[in-house]
């Protein structure tokens, strides 16, 4: 275990449902006292719905045919495509200042976020006035634009999610560093236009390694945190048997071995 002055950093390249199980792992590590950081990369395409999210807000057999993988993770929120952007999650425990509130946690995270961004060029910044796009809420997670995003020119280029659970927090960002409009378009049956409309990258073409590093060092100075940086530990196999199932890997990776028998209901 990490001690309370660190900050275990751990960057991975998948499998993407490995690391959706490690992030309920890094949970329960956090509310022993561990607070961790993880920056994760996959060259995908992987849809990702939020813990709430009908499967069904997916093509789900368009998907199969095309070896697109659709998983769930464990925070809110509606779908994001993966194909080699960049996933920030931070965990810490409950009673962390950081933790306190909803809102304040996204607004101390954005608040580190954003200037770590912009030092590598980017132009993405917090909106002035928060809006939601409509009273039916789009599968695709760019219409709500509200506390918890970071925008270029009204689009959305980074957009957050959190949990609560068992004595600690999780707030995870999706750093959109690329985007295929088509491929949106054809997995969650939304007009491309609509997407390019409402959708932007915080970084074209700059490497998630790169934007991890500065988001690591950003996020160590905030918190007051040594980094520690760790290499992908294997998940315990209770936190990998729900990817087995059909609610949490709707259309799963048939190259992830890690998920064997289908098993509980709930990562952690």
């Amino acid at each position: 275990m990490a001690h309370a002055e660190e900050l275990r950093v751990v960057e991975s390249a998948g499998p993407p449902a490995s690391d959706l199980a490690r992030e309920a792992w890094l949970l329960e590590r956090a509310a022993d006292g561990e607070p961790s950081l993880l920056l994760a990369s996959w060259p995908g395409p992987v849809a990702v719905l939020g813990f709430g999210q009908p499967a069904e807000d997916a093509d789900l057999a368009w998907c199969r045919r095309h070896g697109v993988t659709v998983l769930r993770r464990l925070t809110g929120g509606t779908g994001v495509v993966h194909r080699g952007d960049l996933g920030v999650g931070l965990a810490l425990p409950a009673e962390h200042p950081w933790a306190k509130g909803i809102v304040s946690l996204y607004g101390r995270f954005l608040e580190v976020l954003e200037p770590a961004l912009r030092e590598l060029g980017s132009r993405a910044s917090r909106i002035a006035e928060p809006r939601r796009g409509s009273r039916v809420r789009s599968p695709v997670c760019f219409l709500d634009q509200l506390a918890d995003t970071l925008a270029i020119d009204g689009r959305k280029a980074v957009g957050c999610a959190q949990t609560r659970r068992r004595g600690a927090v999780l707030v995870h960002a999706a750093v959109l560093l690329g985007l295929d409009a088509e491929l949106y378009s054809r997995i969650f049956r939304v007009p491309a236009d609509e997407v390019r409309a409402g959708l932007t990258p915080a970084l074209p073409g700059v490497p998630p390694g790169e934007v991890g590093r500065e988001v690591a060092a950003a996020m160590s100075r905030a918190l007051g945190l040594a980094p520690v940086l760790c290499a992908p530990e294997p998940v315990p196999q209770r936190f990998l048997e729900p990817y087995a199932s059909a609610r949490w890997a709707p259309v799963p990776d048939r190259r992830d071995r890690h998920a064997e028998p289908a098993g509980r209901s709930d990562p952690g």
